[in-house]
């Protein structure tokens, strides 16, 4: 009987320690409760049936049968779907301590009085809730057959008791009545159970389903979430003309295309899979080492780098681009990641803000060195009017064969070479003296082409493109004189090597950004031009020089006065054309002169009716001279006194209007500078004008006819005399403004 006593004390120990823990977890199957609960009861049977052999484990009879109602009640309440396990588990366990108590206390019918009392009752409990359940597993027949059994298991309980209790009547046919009833009762819950399985589980299954349905439906949210997310980035970095993309490069250089946003085919004109396939080359060919250098650098990590690409049409475009590049790879390689924007459009504009500033500074330069020089000029010809006009008065006075006559001539002449160099500076500073007509271009180049040979070295060769019909306004003595210039330039710029210089001619349509870099254009004109162009293949100009080389005095030759260049820029300005310069180490060099368009003259000057000459007027009268300086007008007075007439001198503006003020009908002609400190000579002329509207008005200066004549246009007829100037030239100045009066007055017509 010892081993049985130890087999007994494993099976319980072990069902005990697996048994209770599961019970106590609240599970929800009804059918494992009920099947917890026979098994219990069935433990209990057994252990009532060996308790003469094994008196000591009649103990365990009380906990294990208090079990079984309350089990019963706990799988009910489950299989309606209101789990309870752990309440009734634990009134189980502590019904069935209490009674094992009163038992170890020799009070065994005290003990099974109380489960008489308190088990019964919890049969009842269960067989009401399967009968009044609404809804039970199985329809409600199930219900009532449960509720029908669990009756019959209360009854069959409550007489086990008694039996035990009172310990009449052989066990023998209480068993037998277990043996035959629990088959039915327990497969009658077997089924119900099975019943509330399959229900659970479809229930689980819905569950599952419904949550399935959900999570479909919540990823479908979030996919298109997603999608609406990646449109809308998509949209703003096509609207915002930013392009994203990731490449990866290998260990051994190659570099593959990850991904890329649509916006690459806007950048590059190619599309994502000719990038991630072909592998174009994008990049230009300039920059393509800067930056290759730049993303292999091992500290590489964030990179702001600007460059150009070539577009699949060729076209070239700025990006700036923000690099990350992400190290790390075992097989060598790293990924780079970017975002460019298209920013030629800004650059463009920035380097035409540049240039226009370039422009603006050397427009501004050449202004005031044009104001300079025609401030020194200015100065220059009232000087040299006072000693070319005495050199001229001491010729006149000096008695034949003298010996100073030689001395004078070469003051003169010098005088006059000063005065050409004087005007040479006011065809720079734009103020020179030219009349403008209607010239065939082309005729006038083909005139000069054996004196502009004649101009070069011998081991040098002219070519000329001439077109026909090239008409501009312009001024012929003045185009010759820089013609001269720039052959002569081209010729001394071959130097002792043998070279072709071209001369061109011909028509072209100028538009803003052509003239914008020209020297100095302020305002350019868009339209059509005649053009005129010297070309040499010689050695060429760097960029330093080519940024100096209109600068009056400035020269690479020792020989040179380096006022070539400088006239032609003052010629050009003058005519209010364009002046080109292109040229480079090595690539020779091209001056084209632009000068505005002009029809063909319908009626040349040769073909127009002569005029018919006027009575020369008297050499008399009383003639205003004003100039602020002392020798001019001493001078002045001196040629005129010795023509006749009466000279009345003003050394400034201001009294001169005083003295023409107090007596206006006392003089017959004004001889006014132009150039006074105190009060212009305009505004001299507009207040004698004034006073007396039809006096004769000659303007004196040292800046060319049409600038007085812009500035005094409202004064009306007037003489212009151009310093210095000699006797005859301001007498002649004077007898024509006499004369012209003195037509007007007759009623004929002005020469």
């Amino acid at each position: 009987m010892a081993a049985l006593e130890v087999f007994l004390i494993v099976v319980l120990g072990v069902s005990a320690a697996v048994g209770i823990p599961k019970l106590w977890s609240s599970t929800r199957t009804p059918l494992a409760l009920w099947i917890a609960g026979w098994m219990s009861a069935a433990i209990s049977g057994l252990l009532v049936l060996l308790q003469s052999e094994l008196r000591w484990l009649d103990l365990l009879t009380y906990p294990l049968g208090s079990l079984f109602p309350w089990l019963v009640l706990a799988g009910t309440l489950a299989w309606l779907d209101r789990p309870a396990t752990r309440p009734l588990v634990g009134v189980a366990l502590a019904v069935g301590a209490v009674r094992t108590g009163l038992a170890v206390a020799s009070e065994p019918r005290a003990a099974y009085l109380l489960a008489l009392i308190l088990e019964p009752p919890a049969m009842v409990a269960a067989s009401w809730l399967a009968w009044r359940a609404p809804h039970p597993p199985g329809g409600r027949s199930m219900g009532r057959l449960l509720a029908a059994s669990f009756v019959l298991l209360g009854l069959a309980g409550a007489w086990h008791l008694v039996v035990l209790m009172h310990g009449v009547g052989p066990l023998l046919p209480l068993l037998a009545t277990w043996m035959v009833s629990t088959p039915l009762l327990l497969g009658l819950q077997i089924q119900a159970g099975g019943v509330w399985q399959r229900r659970f589980l479809e229930r689980a299954r819905d569950e599952l389903e419904a949550r399935v349905a959900e999570r479909t439906a919540e990823l479908a949210r979030a996919n298109a979430s997603l999608r609406e997310s990646e449109h809308r980035w998509r949209t703003v970095s096509e609207l915002g003309s930013d392009l994203s993309f990731a490449y990866r490069v290998d260990a051994d250089g190659r570099v593959c295309v990850e991904w890329a946003t649509d916006a690459a085919f806007r950048f590059t004109g190619y599309e994502v899979e000719e990038l991630r396939m072909d592998r174009p080359r994008v990049i230009h060919p300039a920059d393509r080492r800067r930056l290759v250098e730049a993303l292999l650098r091992e500290d590489a990590r964030d990179l702001d780098l600007g460059f150009r690409i070539v577009r699949k049409d060729g076209e070239v475009r700025w990006l700036d681009t923000r690099f990350r590049v992400e190290h790390g790879a075992r097989d060598g390689s790293f990924l780079v990641l970017g975002a460019a924007r298209d920013v030629t459009e800004a650059r463009q504009a920035e380097e035409a803000r540049r240039r226009f500033e370039r422009q603006a500074q050397e427009s501004q330069r050449l202004e005031s060195l044009g104001l300079l020089t025609g401030g020194i000029a200015h100065d220059f010809n009232n000087l040299l009017t006072v000693i070319l006009g005495n050199t001229r008065l001491a010729l006149a006075d000096l008695e034949a064969a003298s010996p100073l006559e030689r001395r004078l001539l070469r003051i003169r002449a010098a005088s006059e070479h000063a005065a050409a160099l004087t005007e040479q500076m006011l065809v720079y500073a734009g103020r020179g003296s030219h009349v403008r007509k209607p010239t065939d271009l082309s005729r006038l180049v083909a005139d000069m082409l054996e004196l502009l040979r004649a101009s070069l070295p011998i081991r040098c060769r002219l070519h000329h493109e001439l077109a026909a019909d090239v008409w501009a306004e312009l001024d012929d003595t003045q185009l010759r004189q820089l013609l001269l210039n720039l052959v002569a330039n081209a010729g001394e710029s071959l130097g002792e090597a043998a070279g072709t210089v071209t001369i061109r001619s011909g028509k072209l349509h100028a538009d803003r950004a052509y003239l914008a870099d020209a020297p100095g254009v302020r305002d350019p004109h868009p339209g059509v031009y005649a053009f005129v162009e010297v070309a040499d293949d010689g050695p060429g100009i760097d960029d330093e020089t080519q940024r100096r080389v209109f600068d009056p005095f400035f020269s690479t030759k020792l020989s040179s006065r380096g006022l070539g260049l400088a006239a032609v820029l003052g010629i050009v300005r003058g005519h209010g054309g364009a002046v080109k310069l292109t040229s480079g180490p090595g690539q020779g060099t091209c001056f084209r002169v632009l000068l505005p368009s002009a029809g063909e003259l319908l009626v040349p000057l040769a073909d127009r009716p002569p005029e018919t000459e006027a009575p020369a007027p008297a050499r008399s009268g009383r003639v205003l001279v004003v100039d602020d300086e002392d020798a001019v007008l001493e001078i002045a007075e001196e040629f005129l006194a010795r023509e006749g007439f009466d000279a009345v001198t003003a050394a400034s503006g201001r009294e001169a209007v005083r003295r023409f003020a107090a007596e206006p009908r006392a003089f017959d002609a004004a001889v006014i500078d132009l150039g006074m400190p105190d009060l212009s000579g305009e505004r001299v002329a507009a207040e004698i004008r004034a006073l007396r509207p039809e006096l004769p008005l000659v303007l004196a200066s040292g800046l060319s006819a049409e600038l007085a004549a812009a500035s005094c246009l409202e004064l009306g007829a007037a003489r212009f005399l151009h310093k210095p100037y000699a006797p005859e030239e301001l007498v002649r100045a004077v007898l024509g403004v006499l004369k012209e009066r003195a037509d007007l007055d007759a009623g004929r017509p002005i020469a």
